[in-house]
């Protein structure tokens, strides 16, 4: 029973990293926010081939 407690603690704070940063890519694509900050989350953006 323990073990599913920790189990969704780790869930909910994974959900709600991606939603930050999908928040914080959101407001880069917007302009809002500049590469260095969303390089400093954490985020990292593909290269293009």
């Amino acid at each position: 029973m323990n073990k599913n407690k920790i189990n969704k603690a780790s869930i909910v704070k994974s959900i709600t990293k991606m939603v930050t940063d999908k928040e914080a890519v959101r407001s880069y694509i917007k302009g809002n926010t500049d590469l260095k900050t969303i390089e400093n989350k954490g985020i990292k953006f593909a290269r293009p081939i």
